[in-house]
């Protein structure tokens, strides 16, 4: 029958529970802890099988990809630990948890081995690898753009179904490229659930702050600053390291580079300040360059310079990421489209010489956040008549400020602009 995934249990009430049942048992004469696991959420291997599609484990590796019957699996070796217990607990939640989760983007736990001393998770293969390896990997080939938007928007999906799809929120707490796995239809699959938190019911108004483990230590490139300042997270945290991946598949570069320039190190900060600067172009994967519409490009930065910003209520709720990457894929298919027949324009502030004065796309992004701009900022008496520069420090979004930008903007070929 299995468990209803709105009674999914928190991981303390898994281990309350497992340490209730843990009874001592004998194993080549070792004495050892063992527990009845719910054979009716997933499968049991035999640890037999298991030892013979990987080799007899023939790498010192956790995971390992092996056929058994007439399929082919991830088998994942849970980690031991000086907590003896600490595998075992890892296991039982991984198949009481993961095995209610039913997302077509979310990596699907298929079974389990807990024999003598092993404890395994066998998965779903995705047999692509993960977004990481094929951003980074040199022996990969580009991933193309619209590809990117689609790997993306179906991680949104599986973090928004997270998020509000249950009885409870499901804070998943380590997204990052390394835990996004690609099958062979390219289909992205978020996985990793070992620091996955349970908060309060989906349907709370309450603001989400969950207290989390001080010696927790996961990808701390990705984590949101309040997890640093506070030690508390909410589904906000997702949302930010989200935002962290988004700019990684933008860029195609590593999120954090200790050989860089102070301000440069973490990809982050580094393509906001870009974006506040007007320069963004500089630091776009080389390949992407000229393949990129620039209305696409443009709702791409909004909704990833808001999903890293530093207070929480200012980043969107991943439903709203969801929905503004499918309209960035629709209005690249229509770029594209266009392009076929066209060639397509970016438009762009320019002030003569060498100085760099920001594009539509990155004052829109900034109004949208509260920036006040500088007359300046926007070139020099193009703008018009200097007694205009209080209300257009005043103004937002849609009001003067976008209007007179409208009618003093200079188009430029897209293509050279990328």
């Amino acid at each position: 029958m299995g468990f209803c995934l709105h009674t999914l249990p928190s991981f303390s009430e898994v281990l309350k529970e497992i340490k209730s049942k843990l009874r001592p048992t004998k194993s080549n004469g070792l004495n050892t802890r063992r527990l009845a696991l719910p054979e009716e959420l997933c499968c049991r291997f035999s640890l037999a099988d298991i030892k013979a599609a990987t080799n007899n484990f023939h790498k010192n590796m956790i995971i390992f990809g092996g056929k058994i019957n007439d399929g082919f699996y991830a088998i994942k070796r849970l980690r031991p630990t000086s907590d003896s217990h600490l595998p075992l607990l890892e296991l039982r939640y991984g198949v009481k948890f993961l095995s209610q989760l039913h997302h077509p983007n979310i990596i699907s736990l298929l079974g389990y081995c807990d024999e003598k001393e092993e404890m395994i998770h066998v998965y779903e293969y995705a047999n692509n690898g993960s977004l990481y390896v094929n951003l980074h990997a040199e022996n990969h080939d580009p991933i193309p753009w619209k590809r990117r938007l689609e790997i993306c928007i179906s991680v949104a999906r599986a973090l928004h179904y997270l998020h509000t799809g249950a009885k409870f929120v499901l804070i998943h707490r380590d997204v990052s490229s390394k835990n996004i796995l690609l099958d062979d239809q390219w289909t992205s699959k978020l996985c990793n659930f070992s620091f996955c938190k349970r908060g309060p019911h989906s349907m709370s108004r309450d603001p989400i702050s969950i207290e989390i483990e001080s010696d927790i230590a996961y990808t701390s490139a990705f984590i949101a600053p309040e997890v640093a300042i506070t030690g508390r997270v909410s589904h906000k945290t997702d949302v930010f390291s989200f935002g962290v991946v988004l700019f990684e598949v933008l860029c195609c570069r590593r999120i954090f580079d200790a050989e860089l320039e102070m301000d440069q190190r973490f990809l982050y900060r580094w393509a906001c300040k870009c974006i506040e600067n007007g320069t963004i172009y500089s630091i776009i994967d080389p390949y992407l360059k000229g393949k990129i519409g620039p209305q696409c490009l443009k709702k791409f930065l909004e909704i990833s310079y808001s999903c890293v910003q530093f207070e929480e209520n200012k980043r969107p709720t991943m439903g709203e990421v969801e929905v503004t990457l499918e309209l960035a894929l629709e209005l690249q298919k229509q770029a594209e489209s266009e392009m076929e027949s066209t060639n397509p324009q970016e438009f762009i502030l320019t002030g003569g010489g060498d100085r760099q004065f920001r594009t539509e796309v990155h004052t829109n992004i900034l109004l949208d956040h509260g920036y006040a701009p500088k007359l300046s900022e926007f070139g020099y008496s193009m703008m018009g008549p200097l007694s205009m520069s209080n209300d257009l420090i005043k103004s937002r979004k849609g009001s003067l400020i976008i209007q007179m930008l409208e009618s003093t903007l200079i188009p430029l070929n897209f293509m050279a602009g990328l």
